[in-house]
């Protein structure tokens, strides 16, 4: 951590009445630093009671001054380009009060860092910034057009020679062409404390000019203090370990220290394991917790810090560090992909980015009915594909339950006899999504009718056939309903059917929930024809009634609409062919008349009337 620049200014021991008070540096080779900012500086004065140096030394030339009593060198160093305008003011009193004292000055520069500034060949005249030899106790100092980095050498000298105090002010500090000073050799050449992330390594550079040599330090946890890295004098400083270190460096000409910190934290890269895709079960779920997936995602890591994984709905998103800030609730707009990195709470180190998916994983909303219905033979045996459900794939598992007891465990529930259980359970879970489904059903049990019977009642001739059919359930089952239809007719309700036309017939019934079908023998109903087509094509050629064992036809009479007899026809024969005479009648309704006689041995006779087509 930065503890700040060692030399802000110069140190200062005051006489307190009992000691001696020493003076500022009384050659250039002891020359002190100063600097000026918003505050004013004041310092004691070089005087017989602080300094055994009367005059300056030989060398210099200096300028203005025409003598030069008990001098105090200084240097200063320029921070900020610009003009440099100071007070320096000589008085009897720390405060500014009391007598006032001459003071004289003289500054030479602009020097490099690296330059001697003390040397005869650089306080010569041609280097005099300014100088003052005025009867005043205070003076203005200027240092025009001053750049950052250049130091100047100053001279303040006491000509009254008694103790006292100088104080420096710079006047000009509030302007904008104005500069400023600095008296560190350091520029906080550390840096801000480091946070090294999955190396190995770091290199600390304190590369200063004007520097004589560097020392390197440890902070050493257990002794409290920093303590010196033996062998290491060099302007970098190659770092393997965590912890607080130090660079203490030399000016080259006064050998002054100054120091810069820094706290080296190293820390391994954080581990990002994708995870499995999240999957949203339930159609109607709004949003999904993404942080479900952080402990999957964090697997690996250390344990040297924290971690916390950050969310990212784009790549957009992530490369603009908006992260999702509802993670825990995130809305579902539509599947897609998520973005996310690992970050260590302490160290902010970043894992490299990772995908997943947030994808639909619906099962079927109404995988079973509520009623299923299991189809057997009428004797109660069960087919052989007789089974409930549907093969969704692999990637499910399956859990058949009935009475509270899993049944099996296969995708399709195949019965090989009746069950003696009513309710049924299946549990559905799909293997990579992890989604589950519980379905109930009511299984019920029908088969096709065992047995069909017909029952004939009425004829052609007495008001119409009645055909009633009735449909027997096989062994066991109860509560079955039937359909029935007469040939290729519609299904209906009812078992009863009328007006169904004389010929060959058959009935049907079926199960109402598909369990099968089962149909009569043909019957044959005895009527007339109510149309004849006497046109030679082979089809409805010649008009008759025939026999059969229900009725015996004992007489049949032809007759046209006036009733004129037309023809007198016998069972058996070949019927009319239309013609009276040898010629053929035209096309209209022509009339006909039997007595016949029941099966029963009832007698009757019935009248009808047949069309004629040509």
């Amino acid at each position: 951590m930065k503890q700040g620049l060692l030399l802000l200014f110069c140190f200062f021991i005051l006489y307190t009445g009992q000691g001696i008070v020493y003076g500022q540096g009384s050659s250039c080779e002891n020359l002190d630093p100063f600097c000026a900012g918003d505050e004013e500086l004041v310092f004691p004065n070089s005087n017989v009671n602080n300094s055994a140096i009367a005059n300056g030394e030989v060398g210099p030339d200096y300028g203005c001054l025409l003598s030069q009593p008990y001098p105090a060198w200084f240097y200063l160093q320029v921070e900020e380009t610009g003009n440099l305008r100071f007070n320096i003011s000589q008085f009897q009193n720390e405060d500014g009060s009391g007598s006032q004292y001459d003071v004289d000055f003289i500054v030479w520069g602009p020097f490099e860092r690296t330059d001697e500034y003390c040397s005869d060949q650089s306080l010569v005249a041609q280097n005099i910034i300014d100088c003052s030899y005025e009867p005043a106790a205070i003076e203005q100092m200027d240092i025009p057009n001053a750049e950052a980095g250049q130091v100047y050498v100053v001279l303040i000298t006491n000509y009254d020679q008694l103790p006292g105090f100088i104080s420096l002010r710079q006047t000009n500090a509030d302007q904008a062409t104005s500069g400023s000073t600095d008296c560190g050799i350091l520029d906080e050449v550390l840096g801000p404390d480091r946070v090294i992330c999955g190396k190995e390594e770091t290199i600390l550079d304190a590369s200063t000019s004007g520097v004589e040599r560097y020392e390197w330090y440890r902070f050493n946890e257990a002794a409290d203090s920093f303590e010196i890295i033996p062998g290491q004098e060099e302007a970098t400083l190659t770092v393997r370990d965590s912890g607080r270190y130090k660079v203490i460096v030399y000016e080259n000409v006064t050998e002054r220290p100054d120091e810069d910190e820094i706290e080296i934290s190293f820390y391994s890269k954080p581990l990002a394991n994708t995870p499995e895709d999240l999957y949203i079960c339930n159609p109607n779920q709004t949003t999904i917790d993404l942080t479900s997936a952080s402990p999957e995602i964090l697997s690996g890591n250390s344990g040297e810090e924290n971690y916390r994984v950050n969310f990212y709905a784009s790549l957009q998103d992530f490369e603009a560090g908006n992260r999702i800030t509802n993670a825990a609730a995130f809305p579902i707009e539509q599947s897609g992909e998520i973005i996310a990195q690992v970050e260590g709470e302490e160290s902010a180190c970043l894992s490299q980015q990772i995908l997943f998916q947030i994808e639909p994983a619906y099962l079927p909303e109404n995988f079973l009915p509520q009623e299923s219905i299991l189809c057997v033979n009428p004797d109660g045996s069960v087919p052989d594909q007789a089974g409930l459900g549907e093969d969704l794939g692999a990637d499910y598992d399956y859990h058949w339950i009935a009475e509270g007891d899993t049944i099996s465990t296969e995708a399709i529930l195949n019965f090989t006899q009746i069950p003696d259980f009513n309710e049924l359970s299946l549990n559905i879970t799909n293997t990579i999504s992890g989604c589950t489904g519980a379905f109930q059903t009511r299984l019920s049990v029908f088969s096709r009718p065992d047995m069909l019977s017909i029952e004939i009642a009425g004829s052609d001739f007495t008001g119409g056939y009645i055909i009633t059919a009735e449909a027997t359930a096989g062994a066991g089952i109860q509560d079955a309903t039937y359909q029935y239809r007469a040939d290729d007719g519609p299904w209906q309700e009812s078992p009863v059917f009328r007006n169904l036309a004389p010929g060959y017939h058959r009935i049907s019934a079926r199960e109402i929930n598909g369990c099968g079908t089962t149909t009569s023998e043909e019957f044959y109903l005895v009527g007339y024809p109510r149309f004849f087509t006497p046109n030679s094509d082979g089809y409805n050629d010649t008009w008759t009634i025939e026999n059969t064992p229900e009725i015996q036809i004992l007489k049949l009479y032809i007759f046209d609409r006036y009733g004129k007899l037309l023809k007198e026809l016998f069972p058996g024969g070949q019927g009319w062919d239309g013609t009276y005479n040898g010629h053929p009648l035209p096309v209209e309704d022509y009339w006909f008349r039997i007595e016949f006689e029941m099966l029963d041995g009832t007698r009757g006779d019935f009248g009808g009337n047949f069309t004629l087509k040509r």
